[in-house]
């Protein structure tokens, strides 16, 4: 190989992964390279450029390099040379053949590792890929453990109602009574809805005033709740803790204990037998306005103010902004709402037959003894299958609100 416009450097060769080392000299010239051995004047090795598929370089000190080449042939030479820096630079330079390859940051930053001389830490492949590297293999087992002992609890009731429902009368009185039915049947679901045909109120009228109740008393609740929340986390007036300070302590009270005097207001305002009875003291339920407010308490007020600046009004912010930033928490919130509605029999409230709700009829099958056991399981279903399947649908939302306050300044 001429000398001419050659780039060399003393180092080792290792062929093939093999673990002897081969000490000697690397020569790269413009057509090819050759390593030869120290006192041999022929070549060990050599190749032409045109023969590469492969080299690649690791950095090891401030002037030695670990490079790397395979050929076509499927031969891998791996050389660690004092002044590898030079000899790599050149055969990169003639090696015109080279394949393009994708290029990506992670590259660009080992690369600037090795010219920094870092040492790059392979990573360890693990069976079991943790998100938290800091606890062992057998503490995330142990939490995985738990949380299934857990899940399962919590589900049984649900699998055991839902089971229930399917199983006809003889398994139904079984004891021990098994959780899933061995011969399942849709017959307590059929005699269910023949039993609300023979009301002299079709079914439907129940359903009916349900989902209206529902849905009304949602939305009034929703729109009350969130708009006094608003100003008593974005506003100083006179009275406004002392205000938010009644709303926290009407939480401790029990509807038991708000009864009676939720019946003397509605009675003295005509709305005993009327679907306001339900309706109204739904806008005034106080944890929607609790809930609304802490979270909207983490909004940034630069936010707020930067929108007024832009002559933006107090309802065009309070919609346009406020809303869809606190949607945790207003659908955790409806959540809440839909399960006290859904779920009210206001037998106390409502006389009128015509007037009462899905839950007060299913009460009532469920009061026709023994031989409705059956029927009554499958009420029990229609009864929780509303507020699940909206908890189904919200639940990653209904998590935001637990685990975050919301935006913070």
């Amino acid at each position: 190989m001429s000398e001419e416009n050659t780039a060399r450097s003393s180092g080792s060769l290792k062929i093939n992964g093999e673990r002897k080392k081969h000490q000697g000299t690397l020569v790269a010239g413009e057509k090819g390279a050759a390593f030869y051995l120290q006192k041999q004047q022929d070549p060990f090795v050599e190749w032409q450029y045109d023969q590469m598929v492969q080299m690649e370089s690791v950095r090891v000190s401030e002037t030695a390099l670990e490079v790397t080449v395979v050929l076509q042939d499927a031969t891998k030479y791996v050389f660690n040379l004092r002044q590898g820096h030079s000899v790599y630079s050149h055969m990169d330079k003639h090696w015109t053949s080279k394949p393009v390859r994708s290029y990506t940051r992670a590259d660009e930053l080992r690369r600037l590792a090795e010219l920094r001389g870092e040492r790059i830490q392979r990573p360890k492949h693990h069976l079991i890929r943790r998100r938290h590297p800091n606890r062992s293999i057998a503490g995330d087992l142990g939490i995985y453990l738990m949380l299934i002992i857990v899940g399962i609890l919590m589900v049984f009731p649900l699998v055991f109602m839902i089971g229930s429902s399917l199983k006809p009368l003889d398994e139904l009185f079984r004891f021990p009574p098994p959780v899933l039915p061995q011969h399942p049947t849709f017959d307590n679901f059929s005699d269910l809805l023949v039993t609300m045909r023979q009301s002299w109120v079709p079914f439907s009228r129940y359903l009916t005033n349900t989902v209206f109740i529902t849905a009304i008393g949602t939305f009034g609740h929703l729109v009350i709740a969130s708009m006094a929340a608003f100003v008593l986390a974005k506003y100083n007036f006179p009275g406004g803790k002392m205000f938010f300070g009644v709303v926290t302590t009407c939480l401790m009270f029990s509807g038991y204990v708000t009864g009676i005097p939720n019946y003397l207001i509605l009675s003295r305002l005509g709305m005993v037998d009327t679907y306001w009875a339900l309706i109204l003291p739904a806008f005034a339920a106080p944890i929607g306005l609790f809930l609304m407010k802490q979270f909207m308490e983490g909004l940034p007020t630069a936010l707020i103010e930067a929108a007024s600046l832009d002559g933006a009004g107090l309802f065009r912010i309070f919609w346009t902004i406020v809303m869809p930033n606190v949607k945790p928490a207003w659908l955790t919130m409806m959540i809440f709402s839909v399960q006290g509605l859904w779920n009210a029999s206001a037998s106390t409230v409502i006389y009128s037959e015509a007037k009462k709700t899905l839950v007060y009829a299913l009460q009532q099958i469920q009061a026709g003894g023994i031989a409705r056991t059956g029927q009554v399981a499958a009420a029990n279903v229609v009864i929780i299958a509303v507020p699940i399947l909206i908890f189904v649908f919200n639940q990653s939302r209904i998590l935001e609100t637990m685990a975050s306050s919301g935006i913070k300044d």
